[in-house]
């Protein structure tokens, strides 16, 4: 099941950041990280086991302690006709009736003819 974990670490500099990200995304069933340096956390989500995730933080010399564990956040879904409205009203267009996302770009070939013909020696 997946879940939300969220852990006291320390992150008072960008090096110590990026090692506990390697270590925590070696894990098997982590899909996002998350960090907040001000309030000193990271949040795991995913089915990596939260024993598992301080263990390996504990094993590479860090400190890590369980602040909460929970569900995931639900993510936030927009509806198709709200992006179409977002885009339309960026859109000062020619075509009111469209937005980006549909709207279809005529291309237009055109043939170049050299002037000189090409040089052979016979």
């Amino acid at each position: 099941m997946v879940h939300k974990t969220v852990l006291k670490v320390d992150l008072s500099c960008d090096k110590c950041k990026k090692e506990l990200f390697g270590i925590v995304s070696k894990l098997e069933g982590v899909n996002k990280i998350e960090a907040d340096s001000e309030k000193g956390t990271i949040a795991v989500i995913g089915d990596a086991d939260p024993y598992n995730i301080v263990t390996c933080i504990r094993k590479a010399g860090k400190k890590a302690h369980i602040v909460t564990i929970g569900p995931p956040p639900k993510p936030e879904e927009k509806k198709p006709e709200e992006k179409c409205k977002e885009l339309a009203k960026l859109c000062t267009c020619l075509y009111p009736a469209h937005c980006w996302g549909c709207r279809t770009i005529p291309i237009m070939t055109m043939e170049y003819e050299d002037p000189t013909p090409p040089c052979s020696i016979m």
